[in-house]
């Protein structure tokens, strides 16, 4: 009676291989879950961090395009605003930002554009008075797109932005991409000059509206 009872105590081979490969299933399926999860929360993290950093992004094109001026080429001659607008890349003039040799004015450009060997938001300034002076900044690195879109007095947006006369009262800037699923963030710069400075005084205030079209 003892004998049977030992014999019975113990675990039989195909009992004891049961038992592994029911355990290996088990913490296969617990790392397959859990290596899940942690992808996603990884995702999680580099879609928030990419998107703080576009909020950033977003926020620097406002405040540029803001201060940006019409930069007319031409003083006597037919009316030429120095302000390109497509659906995909922007340029226009604004106050350098520093001080003594920094001092005038800058073409400042948006674009997708090549950093090495990734695909890139770029900001590229350009010194006016000097043309080949100033730097190709990757704002943020990416598949990612970005689109414009400008509207006049009458507030109706459009791709394009194709008056030589007079800059955009408002302009639309969104940026997006599609990982780890799709998003986009936008934001509107609402330009804050039209004119030259030159048509603040009383006495030409109406030649320049009557010279730039504003108005009509």
């Amino acid at each position: 009676m003892t004998k049977k009872r030992a014999a019975r105590a113990g675990f039989t081979l195909i009992e004891a291989l049961a038992s592994l490969v029911l355990a290996t299933m088990l913490f296969g399926g617990l790392a397959l879950y859990t290596g899940t999860w942690l992808r996603h929360w990884q995702g999680m993290i580099a879609r928030g961090g990419q998107e703080d950093t576009v909020s950033v992004i977003l926020d620097r094109m406002v405040e540029d395009l803001e201060a940006a001026q019409p930069g007319y080429s031409n003083s006597e001659g037919p009316a030429a605003v120095r302000f390109t607008g497509h659906a995909d890349k922007i340029t226009f003039v604004r106050p350098a930002l520093g001080y003594e040799p920094r001092a005038g004015l800058d073409d400042i450009t948006y674009s997708m554009g090549r950093a090495g060997a990734d695909e890139a938001l770029i900001r590229a300034r350009r010194d006016q008075t000097k043309g080949e002076d100033g730097e190709d900044l990757p704002l943020v690195r990416g598949d990612l797109k970005l689109s414009f879109s400008y509207a006049g007095p009458d507030g109706r947006l459009s791709p394009e932005w194709i008056s030589t006369n007079r800059m955009p009262s408002l302009v639309r800037i969104e940026i997006s991409g599609s990982s780890p699923r799709p998003w986009r963030q936008w934001a509107y710069a609402r330009l804050r000059v039209e004119l030259p400075a030159r048509c603040g005084a009383a006495q030409a205030l109406a030649p320049c509206l009557q010279r730039y079209g504003i108005g009509l």
